[in-house]
């Protein structure tokens, strides 16, 4: 791809569009929401799914801490790729920044 100017982008190739089965395999997997509990002394995170209980260890704890205590929307579980997703508020991205804790069974 080539950038024109800042607000327009060029494409130097045709792309086909993606079929269903592609479409589907490029899309975000789906988050749980959930509210963890964190330990900064043992780096534990527990949180309830509707599957249940979880428990798991992050190796940083107080960036974690950090994170959901700027939180602007409830915090993600994504069990596929055993990651907590946090989103906090960003200038000009009204989406806010998506920032991801991987988790470990503890």
């Amino acid at each position: 791809m080539t950038i024109t100017s800042v607000n327009r982008t060029h494409r130097t190739s045709r792309t086909q569009p993606a079929t269903g089965a592609q479409a589907a395999a490029r899309r975000r997997p789906e988050g749980i929401p959930v509210l963890p509990a964190v330990d900064t002394n043992l780096g534990s995170v527990t949180f309830f799914t509707p599957g249940g209980h979880r428990q798991y260890w992050s190796a940083e704890p107080a960036e974690l801490l950090d994170a959901l205590a700027r939180a602007v929307r409830p915090a993600q579980w994504i069990p596929e790729i055993g990651t907590l997703v946090v989103t906090v508020a960003q200038t000009g991205v009204r989406s806010g920044h998506r920032i991801g804790f991987r988790l470990a069974v503890q």
